[in-house]
């Protein structure tokens, strides 16, 4: 009897001890689960931290690049690709955020991405204040060229009015030239000098002898033309000088440029003509005679020969001259 008690009190000793035991197991193993769900719950409250983190901060730094937009096309479109880099960084950031294991390398692209959007805020403004200054100095660019299509236009307004000016003084002076010259033309009328008793002569040289006058072309060296001046009381007494044109039988005028030949005007219609030889001679308000050469190497024609005198581009007087 007193064997059978001892063994039921070890017995429950036994279960007593083993049911501490477990007991003891289940606490410690409860309480290993407690802490598991606590650093669980723990780590989903961090992610859900983040997520909604990152989406603050998404929304706030798209926001703050809208704002910064203008009626720039070029710097919005530079705001437009900085967004897009954001979102793409955003959609990586939120495939680390489904698993808590990657918090940490989530909170580092969260970093970067801050630090990225300050980047590009730092950009739009130095792009900004860069297109304020173009703009600025187009402004001025602008002012300047106001001023001198200004300028311009008021020197081509200068020179509009100095063109009508210099036109109007040129016709001016071509009127007053004009005047001159039919004042000049009516005094040379009025003072031209008449000559009379005009002979023309054709002379062969001699060797040591006087010339001889001739009546053959082929005889002839030089013609001598001469004639008498009259009274003109409107002439200036004074020098004078008398052209005179000796035309063959072709009707041109015999002009040899190193024998005296030249041109002159013939005052009573404008044309320039060529004359043969000119003398100078002294003029006194009376009847003086005087003579005039041409040579021609290349020699004379036979047939009539018309001879003028022209003084002051005015005909003072004709003859004929006739070779065999």
């Amino acid at each position: 009897m007193a064997n059978s008690n001892q063994s039921i009190k070890a017995l429950v000793i036994i279960l007593l001890v083993g049911l501490f035991g477990l007991n003891v197991y289940q606490f410690v193993n409860n309480s290993n689960l407690q802490k598991d769900n606590v650093s669980k719950e723990n780590e989903l409250v961090q992610l859900e931290d983040a997520k909604a983190k990152l989406d603050k901060e998404y929304q706030q730094a798209v926001s703050d690049l809208n704002d910064m937009k203008t009626n720039n096309e070029e710097l919005n479109k530079v705001i437009d690709a900085q967004k897009e880099d954001l979102r793409i960084q955003k959609e990586k950031v939120s495939g680390l955020l489904k698993d808590s294991k990657n918090l940490a390398i989530a909170r580092k692209e969260m970093e970067s991405m801050r630090t990225k959007t300050q980047e590009y805020i730092t950009e739009i403004n130095r792009l900004k204040s860069e297109n304020a200054s173009l703009s600025s100095s187009n402004t001025a660019l602008l002012s300047d060229k106001e001023n001198l299509t200004k300028d311009l236009q008021t020197k081509s307004a200068e020179n509009q009015q100095l063109t009508e000016a210099k036109t109007t003084l040129s016709s001016e002076k071509e009127n007053l030239s004009k005047e001159k010259d039919q004042l000049s033309r009516k005094v040379n009328r009025a003072t031209s000098i008449p000559v009379q008793k005009i002979n023309a002569d054709a002379y062969q040289n001699r060797e040591g002898k006087k010339p001889k006058s001739v009546s053959r072309a082929n005889e002839a060296d030089f013609v001598e033309v001469c004639f008498k001046t009259t009274v003109n009381k409107n002439a200036e007494a004074g020098s004078e000088k008398f052209y005179v044109r000796i035309i063959n039988p072709t009707g041109e005028t015999q002009a040899i440029e190193s024998e005296g030949s030249g041109v002159i005007r013939n005052d009573s219609n404008g044309e320039t003509i060529k004359y043969s030889t000119a003398v100078m001679a002294p003029y006194s308000h009376d009847e003086k005679e005087i003579c005039a050469k041409f040579k021609n190497p290349g020699g004379f024609s036979a047939g009539v020969y018309q001879i003028e005198v022209f003084n002051k581009g005015y005909l003072a007087g004709t003859s004929t001259l006739k070779l065999k």
